[in-house]
């Protein structure tokens, strides 16, 4: 029996994760609306206007703290149900949608230094 391709695998639920339980979250929210355009494209030359002075775009925290939770407790939720299910109940029956726009993920270095064997290995696992 051939050995499962893990990099397929991983890749696919990467992307299921990352759309329905972190793009379709709370972030949507945050993401809808009107955003700036700035001629020196750098954004130097947009500000914020509040009572209490101008704020450049540049230094502008755009998610407030409680909006940060509100989406960390959407994220976490979402992930739990989904990991809950698939360990549970195997990979859903009908096919999930997946956006065909999204470059395909790749190792990120920082996550894989979380385990010991990640620990100083090389970037050839980035294509992988």
């Amino acid at each position: 029996m051939p050995a499962p391709d893990l990099h397929h695998t991983a890749k696919k639920f990467a992307t299921m994760l990352a759309f329905h339980c972190v793009r379709n979250s709370y972030l949507e929210d945050l993401h809808a609306g009107m955003f700036p355009s700035s001629k020196t494209g750098d954004y130097t030359d947009v500000k914020v206007v509040s009572p209490y002075g101008e704020i450049a775009w540049n230094r502008l925290g755009r998610i407030s703290d409680e909006e940060m939770k509100r989406l960390s407790e959407d994220i976490v939720n979402r992930l739990y149900t989904f990991l809950f299910h698939l360990l549970t109940s195997g990979e859903p029956d009908q096919g999930i949608p997946l956006p065909q726009h999204w470059s395909p993920p790749h190792i990120d270095a920082s996550i894989t230094a979380m385990w010991p064997e990640g620990r100083g290995a090389s970037s050839n696992t980035n294509n992988a």
